[in-house]
């Protein structure tokens, strides 16, 4: 798979992706995170109502308490998301950069090491590093 295909696989194609290649969960992250919002708020509501139905103490906790609660809840929903969303981002971030320096699909053979032509990668050679050196020991020079 090309680094190209690794954005622009659709929906169904990411769906049945049995290698994992892609994800779909950043797709419907928005969507988790809109029905948890509902579903706090509605809580919220709903504990509001019952605590305003308890009297005098009641409406206190009702009116402090339970909005405080509430942010309280939709906070941590927010870092939660987020934090499946850096996971997954790291991910597709981190195949993209093996990708490049595969150059090709992410899994696939890696660069040749050291890598071939342009340059050295073993013991100095003391006449290339320092031309102005004095030769070796015993090179007869």
């Amino acid at each position: 798979m090309q680094l190209g295909q690794l954005e622009t696989k659709g929906f169904l194609g990411a769906l049945f992706d049995f290698g994992f290649t892609s994800f779909i969960t950043l797709r419907f992250l928005k969507v988790i995170y809109a029905i948890l919002v509902g579903l706090i708020l509605l809580t919220g509501v709903v504990f509001f109502f019952a605590m305003a139905t308890r009297g005098a103490a009641g409406v206190l906790v009702a009116i402090i308490l339970v909005p405080l609660a509430t942010l309280l809840y939709l906070v941590i929903a927010r870092v939660y998301m987020e934090v499946i969303a850096l996971f997954f981002r790291i991910g597709e971030n981190t195949s993209v950069m093996a990708a490049a320096l595969t150059g090709g699909a992410p899994g696939g053979p890696s660069p040749t090491w050291p890598p071939t032509g342009g340059g050295s990668y073993g013991p100095p050679n003391p006449g290339a590093a320092n031309p102005g050196a004095p030769p070796p020991p015993g090179t007869g020079l």
